[in-house]
């Protein structure tokens, strides 16, 4: 794997960097994977700083100890207390990101899609920010087959939809419900409520009612739409696709990382298939050895911009000269990059030299000047 830093500006990096633009320019079957780090710039604040929703929620239920992760936990709703904190915290993310606009990152996926180059983008967000650009990302029609045209297949659900523990009947996040959750209550079904109620008319005996919850997978959850995903899946890799482009996650989640990899060895498997990782920190692990072909260190929008700039300029994609690198080629360029590196490092040396005879002391009547002048003080 080929690093290259957003933040160096040498010669070797640049060239790297014009590389990786050209595998994007001249793709045209990309299986795009993203993560909470595309969303950074949107406004959606941090959930771990200072002002971040772990903290405000913590305020609400100073005596409660959950770990970011336990917040998504579905063995949260054994205990009522774990509940309650779940359900505000859910009203508070809800809340921010209705205030969230798609980053430039959004844009740049919505533009792959836009110009035919994009398969399928797979994401773990449920803030929905697809859906502002107008991007499909209902997986089942109402005949309950896999929609052929879902440009966005959210794997973790849809924060901006909810659903009955009951009887699974769909409703809109509207406002009533967030004020309900943020109380650290979960709003009545509807629909359980009105065949309850006719029953009871009807002189029958009451029965249970369920009560609304997000409509996201929580972890130790199955996707209600797993099996329609696993055809996505299978459509998509079909196809051969020729990129791979990981955008703004650790890969940290179990189901992702598999899926991620047996993407990674579907584009190897195309002659030209590529695959990259863009994030501001490395993933970590043996097993991804061999997995990136390149990884873009730095923030997402960055890299986007980069690439969304050349694709601008570029009419028509068959003409652009790219052919990707060996494994070998990259070796050779790893060691070039390291050996330009020492020739700077030298060379800076040279220039901080300053000779021993520029620190003795002067005859009288010399006309040479000081040292501090000679330094440009």
């Amino acid at each position: 794997m080929l690093t290259i830093d957003l933040n160096q500006s040498d010669v070797v990096s640049e060239r790297h960097l014009q590389t990786v633009t050209d595998v994007m320019l001249r793709a045209k079957k990309t299986i795009v994977v993203t993560g909470a780090g595309i969303s950074c710039s949107s406004g959606i604040p941090d959930f771990r700083s200072a002002d971040g929703l772990y903290n405000l929620v913590k305020k609400q239920y100073p005596k409660t100890v959950l770990k970011g992760k336990d917040l998504f936990d579905a063995n949260l709703f054994r205990d009522c207390t774990t509940t309650a904190v779940f359900y505000t915290f859910i009203s508070e993310l809800h809340a921010q990101t209705l205030k969230a606009k798609p980053s430039p990152t959004h844009h740049f996926i919505k533009m792959l899609s836009e110009k035919g180059k994009l398969l399928r983008c797979y994401t773990q967000n449920i803030d929905c920010l697809e859906e502002e650009l107008g991007m499909e990302t209902k997986l089942v029609c109402e005949k309950g087959k896999v929609k052929k045209d879902v440009n966005v297949v959210q794997l973790h659900g849809s924060l901006r939809k909810l659903k009955c523990t009951l009887c699974s009947e769909p409703y809109g996040f509207i406002t009533d419900y967030e004020k309900v959750f943020r109380e650290g209550e979960a709003p009545d079904c509807p629909k359980c409520e009105l065949n309850d109620g006719i029953r009871v008319a009807q002189g029958k005996r009451k029965i249970a009612t369920g009560t609304l919850r997000p409509d996201i997978v929580l972890y130790n959850e199955n996707h209600p739409f797993g099996e329609a995903i696993g055809r996505i899946q299978l459509s998509d890799f079909q196809k051969s696709p020729d990129v791979l482009l990981v955008m703004g996650t650790s890969l940290k989640v179990h189901g992702l990382r598999l899926l991620v990899r047996k993407a990674a060895k579907i584009v190897h498997a195309n002659k030209k298939g590529c695959v990259i990782l863009v994030n501001k920190t490395p993933v970590v692990g043996k097993e991804w050895n061999g997995v990136f072909d390149y990884f873009i260190e730095g923030e997402c929008d960055h890299w986007c911009h980069i690439v969304q700039d050349a694709l601008r300029k570029v009419k028509v994609q068959t003409k652009l000269p790219f052919k990707p690198l060996t494994t070998e080629q990259m070796e050779k360029q790893k060691q070039a990059q390291k050996e330009e590196k020492q020739e700077q490092e030298q060379s800076s040396d040279k220039e901080n030299f300053i000779p021993l005879s520029l620190y003795k002391k002067q005859k009288p009547g010399s006309r040479k000047r000081p040292f501090a002048a000679m330094m440009g003080k």
